[in-house]
């Protein structure tokens, strides 16, 4: 009788483990589950902004590109007729020139592109990182 009332007692302890470990594995899949959905998300008004950006950079380009090539067909004729230099000084002296302006654009470019693209994602996931090191015993 003691040996049945002991198996009895064995096999509520492995059901309630087993509970307990599915009661786990639901909260973390719902936990993947809510953190992808808002991922997804944000990947959409990413997707948008980023979409909305590249137009509008490639619109720039386009014009900046029309406006400097007419600039510089301008810039050879009156470099020519005032200093009377060769084509290929004033070729040599406007590549330097659109060299440093390039640099100049690259870097407001870099530093203006640098925004993250998942502000509220990345804000969770620190959110959880603290929420854990506070709750996790040291060991």
């Amino acid at each position: 009788m003691a040996r049945t009332s002991l198996s009895v007692e064995s096999a509520a302890v492995k059901s309630s483990a087993a509970d307990s470990i599915q009661i786990w594995i639901a909260f973390f899949l719902r936990y993947l589950e809510l953190r992808l959905e808002l991922l997804g998300l944000e990947a959409r008004e990413a997707g948008v902004h980023l979409l909305i950006i590249s137009l509008l950079l490639a619109g720039t380009l386009i014009c900046f590109a029309g406006f400097f090539v007419l600039s510089i067909v301008f810039l050879f004729y009156f470099m020519a007729l005032i200093l009377h230099w060769s084509w290929g000084w004033c070729a040599l002296l406007l590549a330097a020139g659109l060299f440093v302006i390039g640099i100049v654009t690259g870097i407001i470019f870099t530093s203006r592109i640098r925004e993250p693209l998942f502000p509220a994602t990345l804000a969770e996931f620190q959110k959880d990182r603290q929420w854990l090191k506070q709750d996790t015993p040291d060991v």
